[in-house]
């Protein structure tokens, strides 16, 4: 059984929901909207929206607003009815909003200079762990490894039905491990990936699913999660999200929002990383142009699953 909790995230920059967009005579936009997911507290994506849109405006020459949709779903449909031009969507959504609106992938992010990331399952309960939790990298925070099969029956916070990482890639998990995610497990979705790492944190949860490493996005507010909070198992590589557009945009306007967005990457290279705009917003220091091939991996995991459960 899943449960859906609220999410903290506000309807929008200023709390509104953007309104239809408006175009010239000839069908052109005359002002554009970004849509942000926050992975976060909304307003602090609110308030690091606003530099991404006032460098978008300044390159583009028109407008651009902001907007601080509650998740993916609100994010697509806000794209795919036209109050929203612009969005920063993980590949399974970005597949999902493909299919059903025509929206289209530009540019696929990288952070630490790589285009991939992994989903990582977490927890505050070592008897999930078959080897000794051990410090990993340059925060010494605790790994173990232990086998999916644990997760049977045990309460599990997801993030978002349309998150790659949040879901879709850790159900892909459990099918593979005979666990079917709708009968075998009690699962919560609580909207953010930092969401998910304190609900294992406060002990509501008995394991959690987030991008990796989530632990470090919470650590100056819980400076013990990396010694609490344990990683015990991750996923196989999955695309980084990336910039959406509307498909019926003009082709000219599109590589436009392409540039601007790798020139704002370029602009700001000099600046230390937690001062660059990008990263401030999903961690983001670089783009790779999109390709089909990037998102094949999430395809196939999209087709496995909905031959074994209807996801959409």
């Amino acid at each position: 059984m899943a449960l859906v909790l609220v999410s903290a995230a506000g309807c929008g920059a200023g709390g509104d929901t953007p309104a239809e967009d408006s175009a010239a005579a000839d069908g052109r936009p005359t002002k554009l909207v970004l849509g942000l997911v926050p992975a976060t507290e909304a307003q602090q994506m609110v308030d690091n929206a606003e530099p991404l849109a006032a460098f978008l405006s300044e390159e583009l020459g028109m407008p651009v607003e902001s907007f601080v949709p509650q998740n993916y779903t609100g994010l697509i449909e806000a794209m795919g009815s036209g109050r929203a031009d612009i969005g920063m969507i993980p590949p399974f959504a970005s597949i999902l909003a493909k299919q059903r609106y025509g929206i289209e992938t530009i540019l696929i992010s990288k952070r630490q200079g790589i285009a991939t990331y992994k989903a990582q399952w977490m927890t505050t309960d070592r008897s999930l762990c078959a080897t000794p939790p051990e410090p990993r990298g340059d925060h010494g925070f605790l790994f173990c490894e232990g086998p999916i099969e644990g997760v049977r029956g045990k309460l599990v916070s997801f993030t978002d039905p349309t998150s790659t990482s949040g879901y879709l890639f850790p159900a892909l998990q459990l099918l593979d491990a005979g666990i079917n995610p709708e009968t075998e497990i009690e699962s919560v979705f609580v909207g953010g990936h930092d969401a998910s790492v304190i609900a294992v944190y406060n002990g509501d949860v008995q394991t959690g699913v987030s991008f990796d490493d989530a632990r470090t996005w919470i650590a100056e507010s819980y400076a013990d999660v990396g010694q609490k909070v344990i990683v015990w198992n991750e996923s196989h590589p999955i695309p980084n999200d990336g910039v959406t557009i509307r498909g019926d945009l003009p082709e000219d306007l599109k590589q436009a929002i392409s540039d601007a967005f790798v020139k704002i990457i370029e602009s700001e290279a000099h600046l230390p990383l937690e001062e660059q705009t990008l990263y401030k917003i999903y961690e983001i220091d670089g783009f790779v142009p999109f390709e089909p091939a990037l998102h094949e991996p999430v395809e196939r995991a999209f087709r496995e699953m909905r031959e074994k459960i209807d996801i959409g």
